[in-house]
Parts: C-alpha cells; sequence; structure tokens
C-alpha cells in the first residue's frame, strides 16, 4: 500500500513538472528575449561585429547592403553618358550597393578603438535597356581608411556613442569627359537618445596638387561640406533619413528616404526615396527624383 502511495506521488509529480517545463522553458525564452531587447540596436550590430568579424566566410558590412530592381526616376541625365547618342536613358533602372569593412588594428586606446578599412560599390544599372544592350550607367568606387572609437559625451540629452575618424576617396573609374572623383576627409559624430541615433558627418575635400586638373572642381557646390543622417528603429522597422545642403546661394542639396522591415529572417523588404544633388557622381550636378524597391540584406542598424 505505501509503495502504491509512492508511486502516486512521484507520477504526480513527474505529471506538474511535465506540465510545468514548457512554461519554465517559455518563461525562461521571454526572459532572454527581454534581455536582448534591453540592448540598444547599436549595442547589438557591435556586438555581432565583435563575434563574426574573425569568422572566415562572414563579411562584415559597412553602409547598408541593398539591390532595387525597381529603381524610377522622374527627371534621367542623358547630357554625360555614352548611350545618351543612340537614345535615352530608360527612367526605370537597376540600382544596388555592396558594402564591407575589415578591422586592420585593434585595441589602439587600452581595450578601445580600432582603425578599419572599407569599401563600398555603388553601382546604376540599365537592365531594361536593351536598345543599348543594357550596360551599366555609372559606378561609384568608395574606398575608406578610418579610425572608429566609442565616447560618452551628452548632449541635449543624446550620448555621444561612436566618434569615426577618416579619409575617404570616391572615384566612377572613368575617363576624360566622364571621369569623376574627389578626396575626403571626415569626422561623424554618431549619437544615442533610445531608438533614436543621429549622425553628423562634417567633411573637407582634399584637392589635387596640379591646378587646373580636377575632374569636378565645382562639386561642394552641390554636395556641400557634410550631411546629416537620422536613424529610428522600431520593432523589425528601421527609418532613415539623410539630409544635405550647401548652406549657400544658389541652393543645392538632397533628401532621401529609406524604410527596411523583415522579409524573412535573413531578408528586408526596402523600400527608397531620393531627391536632389549627389545620388551618383555622373550625376553630382544634375537634379534627381527616383523612387525605389528592393530588398536590403544589411541596414544601418
Amino acid at each position: 500500500m505505501i509503495l502504491k502511495l509512492e508511486v502516486k506521488k512521484i507520477s504526480l509529480l513527474f505529471g506538474i513538472a511535465l506540465i510545468l517545463m514548457p512554461l519554465m522553458l517559455r518563461a525562461e525564452e521571454n526572459y532572454n528575449k527581454t534581455d536582448d531587447q534591453k540592448m540598444s540596436a547599436l549595442d547589438q550590430r557591435v556586438l555581432m561585429e565583435r563575434k563574426t568579424r574573425y569568422q572566415a566566410f562572414v563579411i562584415t558590412p559597412h553602409k547598408p547592403n541593398y539591390i532595387l530592381p525597381i529603381a524610377y526616376n522622374t527627371r534621367p541625365n542623358n547630357l554625360p553618358v555614352d548611350i545618351a547618342r543612340d537614345g535615352k536613358l530608360d527612367r526605370t533602372e537597376v540600382k544596388f550597393q555592396f558594402s564591407m569593412k575589415f578591422p586592420m588594428v585593434e585595441n589602439l586606446f587600452g581595450e578601445e578603438g580600432a582603425l578599419y578599412f572599407a569599401y563600398t560599390n555603388l553601382s546604376f544599372w540599365q537592365a531594361y535597356n536593351a536598345n543599348a544592350s543594357s550596360p551599366f550607367r555609372e559606378t561609384v568606387h568608395e574606398p575608406e581608411l578610418f579610425l572608429v572609437f566609442p565616447n560618452d559625451w551628452k548632449i541635449l540629452g543624446m550620448k555621444n556613442r561612436l566618434i569615426q575618424l577618416g579619409i575617404v576617396h570616391q572615384s566612377n573609374g572613368r575617363s576624360a569627359a566622364l571621369s569623376r572623383s574627389w578626396n575626403r576627409i571626415y569626422a561623424d559624430f554618431i549619437f544615442q537618445y533610445k531608438d533614436f541615433y543621429l549622425s553628423l558627418k562634417p567633411w573637407y575635400r582634399l584637392k589635387g596638387t596640379t591646378p587646373g586638373v580636377e575632374d569636378n572642381p565645382d562639386i561642394e557646390k552641390y554636395l556641400g561640406h557634410g550631411e546629416i543622417r537620422a536613424v529610428y528603429v522600431s520593432g523589425e522597422n528601421t527609418y532613415s533619413l539623410m539630409v544635405r545642403n550647401n548652406l549657400s546661394t544658389p541652393n543645392y542639396g538632397a533628401l532621401e528616404l529609406n524604410w527596411s522591415f523583415p522579409m524573412s529572417r535573413r531578408v528586408k523588404w526596402f523600400f527608397q526615396y531620393f531627391n536632389g544633388y549627389g545620388e551618383s557622381l555622373i550625376d553630382y550636378n544634375a537634379r534627381v527624383n527616383r523612387f525605389g524597391l528592393g530588398i536590403a540584406f544589411t541596414d544601418w542598424l
């Protein structure tokens, strides 16, 4: 009799354990999610980069990586392009960007600070222009070398999380009249307030040593001396706004709006709107008004 009671007790405890175990596991999962959610989007990106930076088959993203199969420009600039001799540019083209970085030297200041090399490729492909053999209209190459280190300044309630100092070259790899290039040094101050991030990026153009041989001597007139980028993360949605202005007369500037949200665990839907000057080097002095739809593999955050 006693043995039967003990068996019943053990069975009852085992049954209770079976009932409670899924609840306990779910509670632990929710606890882990809560811990992850306490980390900001910037902290999550920094942590992920640190975990994967030495893995052989991982490429660390720098700027957003995306492809827009539909990139519609209401104001195509036919003047500087070779294929314009045989016909006009298609308003709809493919726009894509590939951007990566890797650390060259780490722990420059104790356990903080790193020197990075980065490369960004931005391309515009007239894929649907069969009359012109679907050429690449423009490809902008952007190698850069930069130093990044954390900071804890607080200004107007926002914390300056990171400071980035670098030198960057931009070129379209063309020659003669179609050549476009320039070199800059820059500082990028990245601030955070909760889920809102602000990048203040002033730059200074490094001019060539030989007078009169600049590809685009008036590029600062259209792209100015810096840009401001705001990023807001809401759940699985990432919104960003970039603004440039020359702060001069005549006035030139640019605005870019991006929105990404999950399509799957690995890929995001990506919407982009650009209006203004400097979307590409070949069109730096022509106003562009473009709507784009596609997918992003990585966003700013």
